[in-house]
């Protein structure tokens, strides 16, 4: 006499075979959540935001203000948003890469104001001269100048002027300084091989990948020969005018001022708002005096990628073989002398803490340390290429992304296949891991994949559940976004961006099939029971039901319009469907339940239907066998199964 009980449910583990799996474990775990040991079925994904944008969208973000009001960005490419890290305070800027040259907006100004992000030095010396009115002590000085925002971002300083004597009380006279960046200009062009070159009256304050609007068309400078000379490709001979796409922020802007005199090796503020010239007659102990301290604080490269935001103040993101990072605190400030550099072309980066790992066509690396000055840029010495941008993820200790043969980890623990747990490195690359895109949230890792033969959908990795935490969503989204602020997962298709696992209604079916469940000799199992409960909710069946008399409704009014077009020759060719309806077949509303399956050697013993049955069921005699499998599709929850070959020994399970 005997029998099994399955419970608790696990996932799948698709690397060992289905008769050498542990108990509980299965061979096919979709649509199901499995952290109490139960099956427990998904809500629907619930639709909470449309884009106005063009899709299919590959990137979302979700920006808050700080009263709780919410935006949604979204772009039909590959885009990183992040928050700035900014001083306390100050309301939030929202800053992105991907979309043209690195841009920023406010709360306000999302999502169709941006600005490009930085403060562009001056390109001129100023010049210094002299009054030779003053009788007191000789000094040398120079002068240098900077940008300064209404944002109170600081450009670098412009080149310094001549070194000049003087008394200290003469009247010192700064010229020539530069005006403010422009947005827009005009001048001539000219088209040869395929190439337009602009010049333009006056400093034009473009670079190589910034992107301008010409001729109606948005399109990428590509050199900037000189200050007043820029190259796009195309044929734009006829135009004359020009705009950025995303302007410099120069509303509010100022100069600032700066001298260095006799034994002060550093540059110190004179005036924090001159205009392109200016008196200078103030004494050491007059002016300001702030030193200056922005002299590296570029813009960010026009074609950086992957922007992500650190705890310790910075941005990071990368262009080619370059990591490159922000000044602390000023998002806008990018020194040439933090950036590092790869042997191998960057594909992605992802933090960890402080720390960056960095994904290229060969060996990762190792960015570690809290200041950028000094962080330490080392190799990872295996080869685990990074195939996929968007299929990095952090999680906590390290970060995994799709290299050739598995899942990657890098980070405190070392570098290893951190799949192989779950996948042989032969069954990995049918998944496709160049298209993969992951995330994590609520302590899951989930990464979309394709598949060779056309299988597509959702891994679902329990980090906390071990080896057995491998579950699959049937879903096969454009993106899988997950939100750092509220920690809530998204899956956006082509209606838009929903919630999941939070919308009312009849839940998703699922689908869980048992290991191979082998015995020590042959049995038939007379009797079964399985113990479960709907998960449905009051509001489950209202959205139902709403559901089920909208489409009656519709119907209705198709019949109600109905105007005799039947003919066949009275309307035109694909204006109606021939021999069929355009009136919908209607099912009642859902009763949550589940079908029981039991098989033997792949072919199945016996299938019913439950719904809310706890009662015990009959099987079929006349066979015996000493390898099963149970399968469960529905959509309530199931606390456990039980086969046994008489009700006596079911009662004893």
């Amino acid at each position: 006499m005997g029998g099994i009980a399955i419970a608790p449910f696990l996932g799948m583990l698709p690397r060992t075979a289905p008769r050498l799996l542990g108990d509980g474990a299965a061979v096919d775990a979709t649509n199901v959540i499995l952290t109490s040991g139960e099956i427990r079925p998904l809500r629907q994904p619930l639709l909470v935001n449309t884009p106005s944008t063009s899709g299919p969208w590959q990137s979302v973000y979700r920006a808050e203000n700080v009263e709780g009001g919410q935006k949604w960005l979204a772009w039909a490419k590959e885009v990183d948003v992040a928050r700035g890290p900014l001083p306390a305070g100050i309301p939030p800027r929202y800053y992105w890469t991907g979309d043209g040259e690195p841009r920023y907006a406010s709360y306000e100004d999302l999502p169709d104001a941006p600005f490009a992000v930085g403060v562009p030095r001056p390109k001129g010396a100023p010049t210094l001269t002299t009054d030779g009115a003053g009788t007191g002590a000789t000094v040398n000085r120079v002068y240098v100048y900077t940008f300064y925002s209404a944002l109170n971002e600081e450009s670098a300083d412009s080149p310094a002027t001549a070194v000049v004597q003087g008394k200290v009380d003469d009247t010192w006279t700064i010229s020539d300084m530069d005006a403010f960046p422009a947005n827009a200009g005009t001048g001539t062009a000219v088209h040869a091989a395929g190439v337009t070159t602009f010049t333009n009256t006056g400093n034009h304050w473009l670079r190589a990948g910034d992107e301008i609007e010409i001729g109606g068309d948005k399109v990428l400078v590509t050199e900037t020969p000189t200050n007043a000379t820029f190259r796009v490709l195309g044929d734009y001979a006829a135009d004359t005018a020009w705009a950025r796409v995303a302007p410099w922020n120069t509303v509010g802007m100022k100069r600032r001022l700066y001298r260095q005199a006799g034994s002060t090796a550093s540059f110190q503020l004179v005036d924090d708002d001159v205009g392109t010239s200016f008196n200078d007659n103030l004494s050491d102990s007059e002016i300001l005096g702030d030193e200056l301290i922005s002299q590296a604080w570029d813009p960010p490269p026009p074609g950086l990628r992957g922007l992500r935001a650190l705890p310790n103040g910075c941005l990071v993101g990368f262009v080619g073989t370059q990591l490159c990072y922000s000044e602390p605190l000023q998002p806008h400030a990018w020194p040439v002398s933090y950036r590092r550099v790869a042997n191998f072309e960057i594909v992605g980066v992802e933090p960890f803490g402080s720390n960056v790992v960095v994904g290229t066509r060969s060996v990762p690396y190792m960015a570690v340390g809290v200041e950028p000055a000094t962080v330490q840029f080392d190799a990872v010495q295996q080869r685990m290429p990074c195939l996929a941008k968007r299929g990095m993820v952090s999680v906590g200790d390290g970060v995994l992304y799709p290299t050739s043969y598995g899942m990657a980890y890098v980070g405190m623990k070392g570098a290893f296949i951190w799949s192989d747990a779950f996948f042989t490195r032969a069954e990995w690359p049918p998944l496709l891991p160049a298209t993969m895109v992951a995330v994590e949230a609520q302590g899951r890792v989930y990464v979309r994949f394709g598949q060779v033969d056309g299988a597509r959908g959702v891994l679902v990795f329990d980090v906390a559940e071990g080896p057995v935490g491998l579950t699959l969503l049937s879903d096969f989204p454009d993106e899988i976004y997950s939100d750092a602020v509220n920690g809530q997962m998204y899956l956006v298709d082509s209606e838009g961006i929903k919630l999941f696992d939070a919308g009312d209604g009849a839940r998703p079916n699922y689908s869980w099939r048992s290991k191979d469940l082998h015995l020590s000799k042959p049995l038939n199992f007379g009797v079964a029971k399985v113990d479960l409960v709907s998960e449905m909710t009051e509001g489950d069946y209202e959205a139902e039901q709403a559901a089920f008399e909208e489409a009656v409704a519709a119907n209705e009014l198709l019949v109600a319009n109905y105007a005799g077009l039947g003919a066949l020759n009275g309307r035109r060719i694909n204006a109606g469907i021939l021999n069929g309806s355009n009136i919908r077949n209607i099912d009642q509303p859902v009763l949550a339940g589940v079908t029981f399956t039991l098989l033997q050697n792949g072919k199945v013993v016996h299938s019913r239907v439950l719904v809310a049955d706890q009662r015990a069921f009959k099987l079929p005699s006349g066979f015996k066998a000493d390898s099963f499998q149970v399968q469960l599709t529905g959509s309530v929850r199931v606390k456990s199964v039980k086969l046994a070959e008489t009700m006596d020994d079911l009662k004893r399970l």
